[in-house]
């Protein structure tokens, strides 16, 4: 009975162990996911923080006193292009393409800067003016891409002719 009795208070107190070490280890697993959602959590909101200040970063402009005369309004156009990109006026940007023009819409993104930009090279044609630049941009994501940006000014328009946007490739 003696043998009995000491088996049982061993086997008592193998299973009170083996339940302890169980508790430990599940307070283990709850602690450590707590922790990989806290840090989950704080890495999104230094995500959603970065976004946001990526947002905020107003653009930088070409520089307008090192032009004149029609390469002078080029740039202008060029520059509201920008400016209305970062306010997202679709309507003002859209005033700055021709109606024949194949562009539809606005794009969706930021230009935050011109980082290289060609030589604005104007053509007389029959019925207009053309006018072609290539620039690099660096829009909102850090992605730099190339665009060729062609510009009319009609001649049937006379002294109020104005460069348009034509085309954006």
């Amino acid at each position: 009975m003696k043998k009995l009795t000491v088996v049982s208070l061993l086997l008592l107190l193998l299973v009170a162990c083996q339940n302890q070490e169980n508790t430990e280890d599940a307070q283990q697993s709850i602690d450590s996911l707590a922790q990989s959602v806290t840090a989950k959590e704080t890495q999104q909101d230094e995500e959603i923080s970065t976004s946001h200040e990526k947002e905020d970063i107003p653009p930088e402009y070409l520089d307008e006193t090192n032009y004149t005369g029609d390469k002078l309004e080029i740039v202008k156009l060029m520059n509201a292009r920008i400016r209305y990109l970062y306010e997202k006026d679709e309507i003002a940007y859209m005033s700055l393409i021709d109606p024949e023009s194949p562009i539809s819409g606005m794009g969706r993104y930021k230009v935050l800067k011109v980082t290289s930009m060609s030589d604005i090279t104007i053509q007389e044609q029959r019925k207009l003016y053309q006018a072609v630049v290539i620039v690099n941009e660096l829009n909102e994501n850090d992605e730099e891409y190339s665009n060729t940006m062609v510009f009319w000014k009609k001649k049937e328009d006379g002294d109020n002719a104005q460069w348009i946007f034509a085309d954006i490739d």
